[in-house]
């Protein structure tokens, strides 16, 4: 069978979809399994005035933790779809020069499947985020009922604190959520600073982009500035976090584009065999 510009296309397609599938897989699985995503957070965590040191094996696996069951919604689906793209696309590449019109229909038929699969998963998301949001909400109360300080090294303290600071609010609705809590200590130690008896965590207070409070006195509440104790963290968390699936799965349809031009050219190449 000669080697047409439509098998050339073909096969091209089916490398360059595969390694982006492949790429995308790949760090979807490391920061499912490997305790390697607590890296990730690293140019925010060196920003916090305490000491955190992640070759610390403790706070590297409880970190990846928090990040594994906050992503698991979305990073299994990737995962599972991840494959099925990879072993598809790698199927294509090598049979783009084959003369059986049974393997392309095989292409053809696994391809539509993942795709339509692909596309149904979009359309539900983007129709009904409640799960996601749900699912966000609930991680994140876990956090505040479980805070400690942020100079306990404590994975779930260090990540609730990065949350706040980021996304300037305090608590699950508040910080009284805090007041409630067995857990928080009554002090602790920021920016080489020691703080005793202190009415909120230290992250409920406003940072500058170096997370250097603006007002020192801040965690001790004298200060009616530059904080943000009454604005809770449940919406603006969940809000952030379905934003930042939404571009994710915006950036997928690249992928569905090039499998919609692939099908087609498969369906080219067995025209040409029939």
């Amino acid at each position: 069978m000669p080697k047409t510009k439509v098998r050339y296309a073909f096969k091209g397609l089916n490398a360059v979809t595969g390694i982006i599938c492949l790429s995308v897989l790949i760090m979807c699985t490391t920061v499912f399994w490997l305790k390697v995503s607590a890296y990730l957070l690293r140019p925010q965590l060196m920003k916090l005035k305490v000491p955190v040191n992640l070759n610390n094996v403790v706070l590297r696996s409880g970190l990846n933790y928090i990040m594994r069951n906050l992503l698991s919604p979305v990073t299994l689906p990737v995962i599972i779809l991840g494959i099925c793209y990879t072993s598809i696309c790698a199927f294509g590449f090598f049979i783009a020069y084959n003369r059986n019109t049974t393997n392309f229909l095989i292409y053809e038929v696994l391809f539509t499947v993942c795709v339509v699969s692909h596309l149904v998963m979009f359309v539900i998301f983007l129709k009904d985020p409640s799960s996601m949001r749900l699912h966000a909400k609930t991680e994140l109360e876990k956090l505040v009922k479980s805070y400690k300080s942020l100079s306990s090294m404590d994975a779930a303290s260090l990540f609730l604190g990065l949350i706040m600071i980021n996304l300037k609010c305090c608590g699950y609705t508040d910080s009284y959520d805090f007041f409630e809590s067995k857990y928080v200590a009554n002090k602790d130690i920021y920016d080489g600073v020691e703080y005793s008896n202190i009415a909120i965590p230290i992250a409920c207070c406003e940072m500058n982009t170096e997370y250097k409070m603006l007002d020192t006195e801040c965690p001790n509440w004298h200060s009616t500035s530059n904080h943000q104790f009454t604005v809770g963290c449940r919406d603006v968390f969940a809000d952030n976090c379905i934003q930042r699936i939404k571009i994710f799965l915006y950036a997928s349809l690249t992928v569905i584009f090039l499998a919609i031009i692939m099908i087609a050219c498969c369906v080219l190449i067995l025209k040409e065999l029939w």
